[in-house]
């Protein structure tokens, strides 16, 4: 293989289009493709709420996404650990928020790891899915405003 690690965060809960998109764009930008996929845990510490599909389902459907060479859970919000322990030379992410901060951004730039942010991410062509994501109810709120989905 040629070109870098590359390395892709993200919950990955309710699996669509747009984040298959991520996924085989930072294939084609790397030599060999890590998928972090966030904990239970750290995605209500992030985002104020658990996934709907459990870490070791969203693993396995992560893990069988052809562009992905190895999947890994992502327990610390810390991203200069788990460069440490993987040696990504390029991280592959959407917009700045909890998981990849601009913080986190500029401390990996500064130790050599090009950033990649998408702003043209392919949208799921469910308007179900596409409004449970919009208003953070996917899954079925209980009407208290709460989050259910961290997608």
């Amino acid at each position: 293989m040629h070109g870098p690690i590359g390395f892709s965060p993200g919950v990955f809960d309710l699996f669509h289009v747009g984040h298959l998109d991520v996924l085989r764009r930072a294939e084609e930008a790397s030599g060999r493709l890590v998928a972090g996929v966030v904990t239970d845990e750290l995605a209500e510490e992030l985002y104020g709420a658990r996934p709907i599909v459990p870490l070791i389902e969203r693993m396995e459907i992560v893990g069988d996404v052809r562009h992905v060479d190895r999947v890994v859970p992502v327990s610390d919000p810390d991203l200069l650990l788990v460069w440490a322990e993987l040696g990504f030379e390029a991280l592959f992410a959407v917009r700045p928020d909890a998981l990849v901060p601009r913080r986190a951004e500029r401390d990996l730039a500064a130790r050599g790891v090009r950033v990649v942010r998408y702003t043209d991410v392919a949208e799921t062509g469910s308007a179900v899915l596409r409004s449970a994501l919009a208003d953070g109810s996917a899954g079925g709120a209980a009407g208290d405003g709460r989050r259910t989905s961290v997608a």
